[in-house]
């Protein structure tokens, strides 16, 4: 690679939680390990550039951002090439849809037609590594990511570049625990999951370290999947500490909203928290925080990254 080229990277769902976060995430390894012979471009792709948070990414070093719906890869690439530079390396985030499956594959087969090299994609655990290979499991959205995967999969075997691919597979975020009515409504589903049956999370400023390291070690991470862990605990537990860091109890909707959200949505809330109950994750705290030291734990992410700690501004 010449030394003027750009190592360019196109993130899908750059105003997201998952897409910033991986933002954030390159700008800061590319501030600690600077290269000068391979400096950073990162293409932020959003449906809105006029969005405060749009124009919050553009005004970031190394970041230019494009308008691009993700039903139209082909345009997306056509703008993050205008340059003449090509685009190294992507990474694939979709909306809980019925057109996850159909955007998620698309961009796959975009990236390989457009000589990407290395595609990073945030998926989503379905019982641990054995499991999630084999078991696409009965809620929708958890569906369409293991036919995505698979999909990556056949895809980078045949590609003419060799395109490799790093598949990321977090649990349930802790940034669903808000304040506000859905943050509440999460909480109560959680809590009817019983006393003795725990959940793992996973913060998803942690998704984006990880995702970094993939592009930046490309090599370590090479057609690899790798369930994303940072605790695992029931309620109750979570009760605890939160009393303890934030000196009010969790905040919680009623009962009967936890269970009628899981009814009217059935093939969406209401299956997961089923699979949650019958079934869960199956990914191993101890060997994720080997791999990534850094990990939060719950404690952790209410002091350092929730809303319902007050930090000092900067």
């Amino acid at each position: 690679m010449a030394s003027a080229t750009p190592w360019t990277i196109l993130i899908t769902g750059a105003t997201g939680k998952q897409g910033s976060a991986v933002i954030d995430a390159l700008l800061a390894e590319n501030n600690h390990n600077h290269d000068n012979n391979k400096p950073l471009n990162i293409i932020a792709v959003t449906r809105d550039t006029a969005s405060h948070s749009a124009q919050a990414l553009a005004r970031r070093p190394n970041v230019s951002v494009i308008a691009g719906d993700l039903a139209d890869p082909d345009a997306i690439f056509d703008q993050a090439t205008l340059n003449g530079n090509a685009v190294w390396g992507v990474f694939g985030v979709q909306v809980n849809s019925a057109e996850e499956e159909k955007q998620g594959k698309a961009l796959v087969t975009a990236s390989v037609a457009r000589g990407v090299r290395h595609f990073v994609y945030a998926s989503g655990d379905r019982g641990g590594p054995e499991k999630s290979e084999l078991d696409p499991t009965f809620v929708k959205n958890f569906a369409a990511k293991f036919s995505i995967e698979k999909h990556l999969q056949k895809m980078t075997a045949a590609s003419p570049q060799a395109m490799t691919y790093s598949i990321l597979r977090p649990v349930t975020f802790f940034e669903n625990m808000t304040a506000d009515i859905h943050g509440k409504g999460f909480a109560r589903m959680w809590e009817q999951m019983g006393p003795n049956k725990a959940l793992q999370l996973v913060s998803t400023k942690d998704i984006g370290y990880v995702a970094a390291q993939a592009f930046t070690h490309p090599g370590k991470y090479r057609n690899v999947a790798m369930t994303l862990v940072g605790d695992e605990l029931t309620q109750s537990e979570a009760e605890v500490i939160f009393q303890e860091v934030v000196g009010s109890s969790m905040p919680m909707a009623p009962c009967p909203i936890g269970s009628a959200v899981k009814f009217f949505k059935k093939d969406t809330v209401g299956d997961m928290f089923r699979w949650f109950e019958e079934n869960g994750y199956g990914g191993d705290v101890v060997q994720c925080r080997k791999e990534f030291p850094g990990l939060m734990d719950y404690r952790t992410w209410l002091v350092e990254q929730s809303p319902f700690v007050q930090r000092p501004s900067k």
